[in-house]
């Protein structure tokens, strides 16, 4: 007979090879990477096939899960680089309370016990999920993009806060007060305690135990977070903010634990939330769509509504862009069940109508015209030279480490074509060669003083046909392209050319 913790690493084996077949057949249908692997769990465990039993292991590599994923969370998401003024944090606060009334008459309606705790994740955005589409419509970097940005962030952090204090109910005042505290001192002196830290590393010389010492960090605190009463995943968001500016200039870092967090934890994690759906039901059903035309109705409503506070001309566009779900909105409900708040058929429901919701808005978003954009179209025959590009980071021979890490931390790349002062690509500089170089070092080392990968290059008059076929056959993430002369034009990433040829 085998026992439950051998049966496990089948069941693991599984769920992440099943998730991420899943993941990558419906992303051509729009369906978020998240929807796709809860969607496998649904099909695996007792609400259809019945063949995964959650158990106390996957149980816990989900915790682990939870809190990596807030961590990184944190650390990604919460960029507040310009203070947002006093309209946008009403229209926050409108965006909050209408939704979360009018999801808690319908539960008061039901007799619904535990209202209050399973109203936040219903009832919240999530910035992560509208990051990724501010982005994929080039919305991130203008100046609508970052009022909606800063609106979800608010309205996410309003959010925790209620959850936090609702999930504490015989100290609510107390867990409000500490947990309004806590963000306050991290938002005011989080560079502070960023600095400490270096100081620490620098103190220990443990660069080859960084990543190491970090993990620690996140599952110490997070078992005095549960053993003083505070969740130890949301302890970890919180701890993600506080390494936000130690990250900056250790892009190598945050790939390393974004590669453990993406590759494994996150799979098990959303996999264990389907796993977790019961049975599907009429009345699960009935519910979970009852849910989903309150959730979407509500939020456009609070958002067309604020959108002439924030004075956005577009305001169907503020009202989608509120309905933004499946991040943290998912890791509270998980927490809520497995901390026994609520019961396996609210949780169904709740799932259900979540990730509905988060397929809706990506779908919405990405087909969202922006007004003067002018879509290219786009076809393997397609010259190199249409994509032409002026908006890159040039890093010469002579460019110091530290100005590279920036620009890995600025762009969300992992690698940069590297040129003599006179254009010529003479290599690809890769943020895993960051790992074995003190940080201290980055001022006084130059690109070239370090190990550089040999560069693939393309004539500007090639075809985009032709440049896949060098990326698929070879690997690339970066091709260089050239004019007659050899000089570098502008760098093509992979992403970029599969974002392109999307329908």
């Amino acid at each position: 007979m085998i026992n439950n913790t051998i049966l496990s690493f089948l069941y693991i084996g599984l769920i992440i090879l099943i998730s991420k077949i899943l993941e990558e057949s419906l992303k051509r249908f729009y369906v978020p990477a998240f929807v796709s692997i809860i969607v496998s769990g649904i099909i695996l465990g007792p609400a259809i096939l019945n063949f995964i039993i959650p158990n106390q292991s996957i149980n816990f590599l989900s915790q682990l899960g939870i809190t990596f994923i807030l961590f990184l969370a944190g650390a990604e998401e919460f960029t507040l680089d310009e203070k947002p003024n006093i309209r946008i944090f009403v229209s926050s606060f409108i965006q909050v309370i209408i939704p979360l009334i009018f999801i808690l008459l319908f539960f008061k309606i039901l007799n619904i016990n535990e209202a209050l705790i399973l109203t936040v994740p219903l009832a919240m955005t999530s910035t992560g999920p509208l990051a990724r589409a501010l982005s994929e419509i080039n919305m991130s970097k203008t100046k609508e993009g970052n009022t909606l940005f800063y609106q979800a962030i608010i309205t996410e952090i309003i959010f925790i806060v209620l959850f936090i204090g609702f999930s504490q109910k015989n100290r609510i005042l107390e867990a409000f007060i500490g947990t309004s505290v806590v963000i306050i001192a991290i938002f005011a002196l989080g560079q502070l305690y960023s600095k400490i830290f270096v100081k620490i590393m620098h103190l220990l010389k443990a660069r080859e135990i960084e990543v190491a010492l970090i993990i620690s960090i996140i599952l110490i605190v997070g078992y005095f977070s549960d053993y003083y009463g505070f969740n130890a995943a949301i302890s970890a968001l919180f701890l993600g903010y506080l390494f936000k500016d130690y990250f900056k200039d250790r892009p190598e870092i945050i790939e390393r634990i974004r590669g453990l967090t993406y590759g494994f934890f996150e799979p098990i994690f959303f996999a264990d939330i389907g796993l977790e759906v019961v049975k599907i039901t009429p009345k699960i059903v009935f519910i979970s769509l009852s849910l989903i035309a309150i959730i979407l109705s509500t939020k456009f409503f609070s958002g067309y509504l604020s959108a002439n506070l924030i004075k956005l001309d577009d305001k169907w566009l503020n009202s989608w862009a509120q309905t933004a779900k499946g991040g943290v909105d998912t890791s509270l409900l998980l927490v809520s069940l497995l901390s026994g708040f609520i019961n396996n058929q609210q949780y169904s429901f709740s799932v259900l109508a979540i990730a509905v919701v988060a397929i809706i808005s990506p779908i919405f978003l990405r087909k969202y015209k922006i007004v003067g954009e002018e879509k290219i179209n786009i076809k393997l025959s397609t010259p190199l030279s249409s994509l032409k590009n002026d908006n890159y980071d040039i890093i010469y021979c002579d460019t110091s480490l530290s100005d590279v890490a920036k620009i890995f931390s600025k762009k969300d790349i992992s690698e940069v074509i590297v040129v003599n002062h006179e254009k010529i690509p003479i290599g690809i500089f890769s943020v895993k060669n960051l790992i074995y170089i003190d940080s201290y070092d980055y001022e006084s080392t130059i690109v070239c003083d370090t190990y550089l990968k040999p560069v693939d290059a393309l004539l500007y008059s090639n075809t985009i046909g032709d440049a896949l076929r060098k990326i698929r056959d070879k690997d690339l993430s970066v091709i260089a392209v050239i004019d007659n002369e050899g000089k570098l034009l502008f760098p093509v990433y992979r992403k970029d050319l599969v974002n392109l040829l999307r329908p």
